[in-house]
């Protein structure tokens, strides 16, 4: 069957198998998710020790993220993605087990939390690699968004389920349906094929690899400009959403309100994938800076008490912002970054950004709680329009990059090529 060219890369058996990987994965993550604070209520602990275990599951996650880079270059990405996925497994499967078999307390959550976060370390920056051994150069920004496409679906299906199987059953057997997704992704990840085409680093140092890495990173002020914004957002405009924007729900839209806006958060996610199929902008940087600027009307609808049906808009409005923005950031750093470095400096990309996200939830909420949260809300907004026009304005930001520009040679995946060109002639 002769497929859209949108859609051409499902052909290609090797991305076909991360493309379904990637949907157990998001399925698993969001069923514990939700899993996780009605397992902690059900063994007594409180909003407090719900606070706790997830801010545990951040702390390895920053800890270690630079050693899931150098792992993500010095090996097999597919070995790493498939061991940590193995390991995830696992820890849901005993957190399952634990729990159904009652001898669990809160303190074994928060230690598998921590486990969890450590194995995440390593798989965020082997998510940015590995595309490059699934999909040709030219079709990276199609591949990021069927992948996007695929695991947002997943998301809202993921708490759908985890709600049914914890109000039918109980959180024990929702950390169980997580293992089996985590097992099936496994399962299917395997199929993809072996890639071995990226410079090898086994005989260098640890410390050497992450030198290398730091020296791309700082290197090329395009990127560390990107993560010094993203850094703020996590810090800043991640909080007022999901504190900020529950405190104002409470005496607004409600509750069941508020369940709405995350759903349809999670839609305007999906619906990005369909656009970013057929459109590929000529400065990525520049649209995912000015992009993010529809955050604010969302802030101010928060703000304002706006009426559900406009906080509906804006949410959608502000999650396509995010989204497009995420999507044209990994698409451009693939393009650009020498596959043999990417993982390295994808880990420096997701430190920056993850290390002021918890201090930034703590001062935030610390800010609302004296000085209101509609007073915080307006000057996160103000920050927001501040650094991200500021940002349009920087020449480095602001430039197409001339067609082959990278930072190092970026080496074609020609297993995967040659694949598609022969699917196209039996085609």
């Amino acid at each position: 069957m002769k497929l859209p060219a949108e859609l051409k890369l499902l052909r290609a058996s090797g991305f076909r198998a991360y493309l379904l990987g990637m949907v157990c994965v998001e399925l698993a993550i969001t069923t514990v998710q939700i899993a996780l604070p009605f397992a902690i209520f059900s063994l007594g602990g409180g909003p407090g020790d719900v606070g706790v275990a997830m801010g545990v599951g951040v702390i390895p996650r920053i800890i270690f993220v630079l050693f899931g880079g150098v792992a993500g270059d010095r090996f097999e990405r597919r070995t790493v993605l498939l061991a940590t996925t193995l390991f995830l497994t696992c820890c849901q499967a005993a957190g399952g087990g634990i729990l159904l078999g009652g001898g669990a307390g809160v303190w074994t959550l928060i230690v598998l939390q921590s486990a969890y976060g450590a194995a995440s370390a390593f798989v965020l920056p082997t998510l940015t690699g590995i595309v490059l051994d699934v999909a040709p150069k030219d079709e990276l920004l199609r591949a990021n968004s069927l992948v996007r496409l695929a695991r947002n679906s997943s998301a809202v299906a993921g708490p759908s389920l985890a709600g049914i199987i914890v109000a039918l059953a109980s959180p024990g057997w929702a950390y169980i349906a997580s293992g089996i997704a985590f097992a099936c992704a496994a399962a299917i990840l395997r199929l993809m094929p072996k890639v071995g085409r990226r410079q090898q680093t086994g005989g260098s140092s640890m410390r050497r690899d992450l030198f290398d890495g730091w020296s791309v990173f700082s290197g090329t002020p395009w990127i560390w400009i990107m993560v010094a914004s993203f850094a703020l957002y996590q810090a800043t405009m991640m909080p007022a959403i999901f504190v900020g924007g529950p405190a104002v729900a409470e005496g607004t839209v409600g509750v069941s309100g508020w369940a709405t806006v995350l759903t349809v958060r999670s839609i305007g996610a999906i619906l990005v994938g369909f656009l970013l199929l057929r459109w590929k902008p000529r400065r990525p940087l520049l649209l995912a800076s000015l992009i993010l600027l529809l955050d604010i009307p969302f802030m101010l609808a928060l703000v304002y008490n706006a009426n559900l049906t406009v906080l509906l808009a804006a949410a959608l409005l502000s999650a396509v912002a995010l989204n497009v923005g995420d999507t044209l950031w990994e698409t451009t750093l693939q393009e650009r970054v020498s596959s043999h470095m990417l993982s390295r400096v994808s880990s420096y990309d997701w430190l920056g950004s993850l290390s002021f996200a918890p201090l930034g939830f703590f001062l935030l909420g610390l800010w609302i709680q004296h000085a209101g949260v509609r007073h915080a809300l307006m000057m996160v907004a103000a920050l927001h329009a501040v650094i991200h026009i500021g940002m349009a304005l920087l020449p480095q930001i602001r430039r197409p990059f001339p067609p082959e520009q990278a930072t190092e040679p970026v080496l074609e995946p020609a297993t995967v090529r040659q694949e598609l060109i022969e699917d196209e002639k039996r085609s």
